[in-house]
């Protein structure tokens, strides 16, 4: 038939299709297959997505206020991890780490066939395996997830490397490198391993650093420089011959690197404010990087001179010390004890949070309180002579009395008894409320108790951090404002608290501070001309009762200083006080300490040595008026508030008492009993009946009273022991 094909043509049109066919099938199959391939592998990565647990148990570190680490925490399993990445690592060393691990690390798809192929020949050569053509992302998948070393595992790594570059960045990956990467040891991550082998982190390496950092992963236990030097230095070599060879070095860097020592310890980790940091690791757990305010320099100069000065002065006693910076209420230094490993003296109780009495330190504060509420002056005379009403009858430190004193110098020479007459006058609770309504708890020895007298002798407990908080606010803005720990860290509101006192009172009490007594060797420091020295320190020191606790404050323009020393567990120390064993640290810490602002004048209040008003020339005068008693107010000119008489010294015409001032007819009173007398006088004779207490009162014409205490003793003194209360303090130094 005209049109058809010939037989022949048409077996070779039939063979064609069919081998189209076939063609076609085999393709689809492919294809099919293909897609089965995907969708498994696409399902395994699902099912089965990078192992990433490794990177969450990451090491603590606490930092200063530079970066520079204070102290480093190892995770659960005692490894020291530290999160690095790779914008804090020094370039030469990545550029290093790639041309001698992986040259072709940015290009390929996590496995390099050219590296498999050669290591593979190597083996079949050598019989054994000679490198093992990993890449770096290779040795990623292996830090990831540590296996034995066999075919099955490299072919695992291989899945895994493909797996971390489709969901990873190179950068990633290489940030999972230098953190996880073994050094040796405990060590893991190229942060830890440069803060152990140079004390240093890793931005700033030299080229030999960088080369050993580069070769120790390889055999980290067997490569250790402290361990095995002669290895260590065999593989640094080869490391920078290769890197010679390459020209990523030149020579003069090559014979410089060769030259350079490796280094023959692991440093311990940094051991800086260890209390602080164990502290702000449990406030923000999770956080692998914190922050602090702390001056690292300053942290490490004043453990240094804590461990030369107790090791000297107080071998058995711990110290705990903070350093503010006032402007900012910055903690700058902190130390929680003398020796953080020392068992023995239990150095790792954190005594800056330790409730402790806080002996005299709380006697500035109730003598400015008493100036604010204008029961006082700085020079108003009072009588330091032992307190007769049956009750509490403090002592002084010496067991001595002063007699009339002014208010100013009982602060400076920290006397006992007019301290309690002035808590007494002003009110315990009232004193005890407005420190509490400024941020201040004073907590006292039992639950339910009432504020009493023995809170200026250090009858309560507060903590160091509390108490140098406090001085703080009197050194700066007169608010108790909480301090900062953490690195851009903001106060919160402190705006809404109220001043403790007027800028006067605190000039008083600084001018007053800065007058007294200094420990042996540090009284010509605040004379010097220039430097640290030419500005005054206001200070003050305590000592709690039984000598338990040494404490001293102080300030200048720039910064608080507070110090305790003792014994963390609260047992006696024989002959301590807050002026020989805390007040000299308190003298050196200020010497370490730089110049700021000096926002504050250097000599900031002189008028504390002005004359008293004349209603507040004398302690004691009673119903005053609540400013300012007007110069011709009547007063009682004698006996004094609290004296005491002996019976025999009074002879046969008794005691006089002598008003001045006010109008007459003037009447006199004892113990409310009208005294015989002319009214027109101004002096009166009484003869007491027997010893005991007595309350003396004068009137004039127009009713206004004043009062004064006596007591009449015997001719044998009188003894008895003065009242101990718990926490209370006999001492003031």
């Amino acid at each position: 038939m005209r049109g058809s094909p010939a037989p022949g043509k048409m077996g070779k049109l039939k063979a064609i299709a069919t081998e189209n066919r076939k063609a076609t099938n085999l393709l689809a199959m492919l294809l099919g297959m293909g897609a089965v391939a995907v969708l498994s592998l696409w399902g395994l990565d699902r099912a089965l997505p990078p192992n990433l647990t490794r990177l969450d148990h990451i090491s603590a570190v606490v930092e200063g206020q530079n970066g520079q680490p204070l102290r480093m925490f190892s995770t659960e399993g005692g490894i020291l991890r530290l999160q690095t990445r790779v914008d804090g690592v020094d370039a030469k060393y990545l550029r290093f780490l790639k041309s001698y691990e992986d040259r072709r690390f940015d290009s390929h798809w996590g496995v390099d066939p050219a590296a498999l192929i050669r290591a593979s020949w190597q083996w079949l050569c050598a019989g054994h395996i000679v490198s093992g053509g990993s890449t770096l992302t290779m040795q990623v998948a292996r830090l990831l997830e540590p296996r034995d070393r066999t075919l099955v595992a490299k072919g695992i790594e291989i899945l895994r490397a493909l797996q971390l570059e489709w969901h990873y960045s190179k950068t990633d990956i290489l940030n999972m490198y230098v953190t996880l990467a073994p050094f040796g040891g405990r060590i893991e991550g190229v942060r830890s391993a440069a803060n152990v082998y140079f004390r240093k982190d890793p931005a700033h390496l030299t080229i030999a650093e960088a080369a050993l950092l580069t070769v120790l992963p390889q055999s980290p236990s067997t490569l250790r420089p402290d361990r095995f030097p002669a290895r260590a230095r065999a593989a640094r070599q080869k490391v920078l011959e290769r890197l010679l060879g390459q020209k990523v070095i030149t020579q003069a860097d090559y014979d410089e690197a060769i030259a350079e020592p490796l280094p023959d310890r692991q440093f311990p980790v940094p051991m800086l404010a260890p209390h602080l940091a164990e502290r702000l690791v449990a406030a923000y757990p999770g956080q692998d990087r914190i922050t602090s305010t702390i001056e690292p320099w300053l942290q490490a100069d004043i453990q240094k001179l804590v461990e030369y000065y107790g090791g000297r002065n107080m071998p058995q006693r711990s110290v705990a010390l903070m350093v503010v910076e006032n402007k900012t209420g910055k903690v700058r230094a902190h130390l929680g004890s003398r020796d953080y490993l020392d068992r023995a003296s239990h150095g790792f109780v954190d005594m800056t949070q330790a409730v402790r009495s806080p002996g005299s330190t709380l006697k500035p504060f109730i003598y400015a309180l008493s100036f604010e509420a204008h029961q006082t002056h700085p020079q108003t005379l009072i009588w330091d002579r032992a307190i007769a009403d049956g009750g509490y009858r403090p002592a002084n430190f010496d067991h001595g009395e002063a007699g009339e004193v002014s208010i100013a110098d009982a602060l400076r020479f920290s006397l006992n008894i007019p301290a309690v007459k002035v808590l007494e006058r002003f009110g315990p609770i009232r004193f005890s409320e407005t420190m509490r309504h400024n941020g201040l708890d004073l907590r006292l020895p039992h639950d339910g108790d009432v504020p009493n007298l023995a809170i200026a002798l250090g009858g309560t407990g507060i903590r160091l951090d509390e108490m140098t908080q406090l001085y703080r606010a009197l050194a700066t803005d007169r608010k108790n404002c909480p301090l900062t720990y953490l690195q851009g860290e903001t106060t919160q509101p402190c705006a809404s608290r109220q001043e403790l006192f007027s800028r006067q009172t605190q000039n008083w009490i600084t001018g007053i501070l800065q007058h007294t007594p200094r420990p042996a060797g540090y009284r010509a420091q605040a004379a010097r001309s220039g430097g640290q020295g030419a500005v005054p320190i206001a200070f003050k020191t305590g000592t709690s009762y039984g000598y338990r606790d040494a404490w001293a404050f102080g300030y200048n323009a720039d910064y608080t200083v507070g110090v305790w020393v003792g014994r963390a567990s609260g047992e006696p120390v024989n002959g301590q006080t807050g002026l020989n064993s805390a007040a000299p640290l308190l003298f050196s810490v200020f010497e370490k300490l730089p110049p700021l602002s000096r926002s504050l004048p250097a000599a900031s209040a002189n008028d504390w040595q002005n004359p008293a008003p004349v209603g507040l020339k004398y302690f004691g005068v009673k119903h005053a008026d609540p400013v300012l008693v007007a110069a011709n107010a009547l007063d009682i000119e004698f006996p004094a508030d609290d004296s005491v008489f002996m019976a025999s010294s009074l002879g046969p015409r008794g005691l006089v008492l002598r008003a001045r001032n006010g109008e007459r007819p003037l009447v006199w009173m004892v113990n409310g009993v009208p005294l015989p007398s002319d009214p027109w006088q101004r002096n009166v004779r009484w003869q007491p009946e027997e010893p005991g207490f007595y309350d003396i009162t004068v009137l004039d014409k127009n009713g206004v009273a004043r009062h004064r205490q006596v007591t009449i003793r015997a001719n044998a003194p009188l003894v008895s022991p003065i009242r101990q209360i718990s926490l209370t303090s006999s001492s003031t130094k």
